[in-house]
């Protein structure tokens, strides 16, 4: 039981926000395009896109920031050819996405294949990992220091990306855009909003959110690709987005709550005899409830809804019947017919 809770420390917190940056990435791509009106289900692919741009790139340029920016570039890239197939020919979104997830994994195994003989696991010894960053002052404060400082660019950049989120989407008037044309697309353009403009860039940001989670990955978490490296994060992003309401702080806080369920997973590992599949499992479980609790949710948001109507109806009834017997007791009472005078 003392080795259980060994687990939670500071170390714990520390593992939690890095395995919580990839997914609050993924997350924060689907909730900017959820605003926008599009329900991107092909995060999943652009991180691997990232993933695997970003590592290749840093072993060919021999520098890891210069893969990180290629990989931010093929995902905007990648976000541009979906919004050009699905709001120039109106392509399905939901076949349009699963073509995409299914094109990456199939294309990343066959370069991986081609270009350097592998098919399930590639490193190289000339990689080099993101450095972590100790920050002044921070670094030197008791616990804090060792929750704050620490971690490399990435990451750093992932909480900026939820304040420039936040600021975008509610103080600006691109962000205003985006909320107008998720809300009610018709209204947006009546108003000279051009909607197709506005999704495409939503895309293009989300494509880009998204391969840099990727490449946090490959080359800010480990060295290394291996096939479908992003393991669902893109899915569990899309969860993430929705049960925080498609808003940068309750991604924030969702994000790290699958990445901290992830990290427990983990450190359970190796203070108990249950089995590593299992174990393994946990973060998925956790999704799947936190689906039954949105689906929940939605449900009693509905029954209160419906229930508030019937109650406004049934009041408007009582006032109604309540006025025309006070002015049938007005008329008895001054002795006076209710009837106009022609049928009197």
């Amino acid at each position: 039981m003392q080795e259980f809770f060994s687990i939670f420390n500071t170390s714990l917190v520390e593992s939690g926000i890095r395995l919580a940056t990839p997914i609050i990435l993924a997350a924060l791509a689907g909730a900017i395009c959820n605003r926008a009106g599009v329900l991107n289900f092909a995060l999943e692919g652009m991180m691997l896109l990232g993933s695997f741009l970003g590592i290749i790139s840093a072993y060919f340029l021999g520098n890891t920031y210069l893969g990180v920016l290629m990989a931010i570039l093929a995902g905007s890239l990648l976000g541009v050819f979906f919004a050009f197939l699905y709001l120039k020919y109106n392509v399905d979104l939901v076949i349009l996405a699963i073509a995409i997830n299914m094109l990456v994994t199939e294309l990343t195994v066959y370069f991986m294949r081609i270009m350097f003989g592998q098919v399930g696991t590639w490193t190289d010894s000339s990689i080099v990992k993101l450095p972590d960053i100790q920050l002044p002052l921070i670094k030197d404060i008791p616990v804090l220091g060792e929750v704050l400082s620490g971690y490399n660019i990435i990451i750093y950049f992932t909480w900026f990306a939820i304040i420039a989120a936040y600021i975008m989407l509610f103080h600006t008037k691109f962000g205003r855009h985006i909320r107008a044309v998720g809300e009610n697309q018709s209204a947006a353009e009546s108003v000279g909003i051009n909607a197709p403009r506005v999704k495409m860039f939503a895309l293009v940001i989300s494509g880009a959110l998204a391969a840099l989670g990727g490449a946090f990955l490959s080359v800010g978490h480990l060295t290394m690709f291996t096939r479908e490296m992003s393991n669902g994060r893109g899915w569990i992003g899309i969860t993430a987005a929705l049960f925080g309401l498609n808003h940068p702080i309750g991604v924030l806080f969702t994000g790290l709550f699958f990445g901290f369920a992830d990290a427990f997973a983990v450190r359970l590992q190796n203070v108990t005899d249950i089995p590593p599949n299992l174990i393994q499992l946990l973060p998925h479980i956790t999704t799947l409830l936190v689906l039954v609790i949105m689906a929940l949710r939605e449900k009693v948001s509905r029954a209160l809804v419906r229930r508030r109507s019937v109650a406004r109806i049934r009041e408007g009834l009582v006032g109604r019947a309540a006025n025309g017997a006070g002015a049938i007791e007005s008329g008895e009472s001054t002795g006076g017919s209710l009837l106009p005078p022609a049928a009197e």
